[in-house]
């Protein structure tokens, strides 16, 4: 593997890794009791909050996060010869990037009410969700620098 495709794949990984340790954080906390968003999207189901729309969907696949995050990471290492590899080893990443840290973001602009606050969470996905996007970034940047 080449210096520029582990470098992508090491900041790829990197991100997947911190938008799971923000996944198990709190992400909203009402009085002394704090939610991680597996807790908080069960909650949000189960009282009846989620359409049966996009969101509602979204919300209910909520849990896939983690192995979307390991199908990202596994791609961003594998390294097969055939060349529809690349594509779907930026598409899986995208995706998983897209999904955790749009909702995320959403959760963190959500409008102040006095029944919760949003905890570090939200910013903690958000912000490794940016780190998986780099790492896509990374690589064709580098082997653009790096000398022939």
């Amino acid at each position: 593997m080449s210096f520029p495709r582990r470098a992508g794949a090491i900041v790829v990984s990197v991100g997947a890794v911190v938008i799971l340790i923000g996944t198990f954080l709190t992400w909203v906390r009402s009085g002394a009791t704090g939610r991680s968003s597996y807790e908080l999207f069960e909650l949000v189901d189960r009282l009846g909050f989620s359409p049966d729309g996009l969101v509602g969907r979204a919300l209910r696949v909520w849990p896939l996060v983690p192995m979307l995050l390991v199908l990202a990471v596994v791609g961003a290492w594998w390294h097969p010869s055939h060349r529809a590899w690349a594509p779907s080893r930026i598409a899986l990443t995208a995706l998983a990037a897209v999904y955790a840290g749009g909702t995320a973001l959403a959760v963190a602009n959500a409008p102040d009410i006095a029944l919760f606050t949003v905890g570090s969470g939200p910013v903690v996905t958000s912000i490794g969700a940016g780190g998986m996007l780099a790492g896509l970034v990374v690589e064709p940047l580098m082997s653009r620098l790096s000398p022939a």
